[in-house]
């Protein structure tokens, strides 16, 4: 059998969306047709790389961890983009399996990975996209660049803000953690934000507070949030950002979300779990072992 080697983006952009399709029969579909096509492109490092992420939104939305072959497949499939020739495709590999090194406490790995990693570049690609795109008079262009940049940008600066307040948290700063929280909700407000990021912050400071009435109406307000359309109205901030189903996502984010929730394993929400207004807001309890 002859094996091809590489795809070209647009040919990965299609199968992705090959893929996407096959994964709403479920994820065991979606990982039949992604074998194949590894199977015929092994060499392709940029398909290995988009193929595991893609793998892992599925599952997330699926609600399911996935099996322990599947995730060392897609493990494998990072392990193998992470030493492509192509830098971008690389790094982002790199931080993947940074992140799972993470996860599984293997610090000297997670450390090891990041010295691998570069700096970040001293020039901003989108701002310049963005200028050429103006310059060629395509304003659409322009604006889907800004609009993203500036939604990934406060999406980071509120996420740095919610990792502040969980350092607060560990190192016993009580009076450090309403102004934080307060930062985060206002700076998700004042740059429309989905609604879900400003609800994860108030749920944490509950959660760090041991504080179950905001808990729980942090909570009724996040699993509210996966059903509003966003961008919604008509934003000067998300002028050409397209409008998402709100409906749609969160029917796909929520049995993750829950499970996250309900797993006993998860010392988080353990103070939640002996009060029957989580059992509402989350649905049944677990059985008993």
């Amino acid at each position: 059998m002859s094996f091809q080697q590489e795809m070209g983006r647009e040919e990965i952009a299609a199968f992705l969306g090959r893929l996407v399709q096959a994964a709403e029969e479920g994820p065991q579909a979606a990982f039949a047709l992604a074998r194949a096509q590894v199977g015929q492109f092994p060499r392709c490092d940029s398909l290995a790389l988009n193929v595991a992420l893609t793998l892992e939104g599925v599952l997330t939305m699926a609600g399911r961890e996935g099996s322990a072959e599947e995730r060392e497949w897609i493990q494998a499939l990072y392990r193998q983009a992470a030493e492509s020739r192509d830098q971008a495709v690389a790094c982002q590999a790199q931080a993947m399996l940074f992140g799972r090194a993470m996860e599984e406490g293997d610090f000297a790995q997670a450390e090891a990975l990041l010295d691998r990693l570069p700096p970040q570049p001293l020039y901003d690609r989108a701002q310049m996209e963005a200028r050429l795109a103006q310059a060629k008079g395509d304003g659409d262009r322009a604006g889907q660049l800004l609009e993203h940049q500036l939604l990934q940008q406060a999406s980071g600066a509120q996420t740095t803000l919610l990792a502040l307040l969980e350092l607060a948290g560990r190192e016993g700063r009580r009076g450090d953690l309403a102004p934080l929280a307060d930062k985060a909700v206002a700076l998700g407000q004042l740059l429309e934000l989905a609604p879900y990021g400003g609800w994860s912050v108030r749920l944490q400071q509950a959660c760090l507070t041991r504080d179950t009435d905001a808990a729980l109406a942090a909570l009724a307000g996040l699993l509210g949030s996966l059903e509003t359309p966003w961008p919604g109205g008509t934003s000067p901030l998300c002028r050409h950002l397209p409008r998402k189903d709100g409906a749609v996502l969160g029917a796909k984010l929520r049995p993750g979300i829950l499970r996250e929730l309900a797993d006993p394993d998860n010392p988080t929400y353990a103070f939640l779990r002996s009060d029957p207004r989580f059992w509402d807001l989350v649905g049944e309890a677990p059985a008993a072992p």
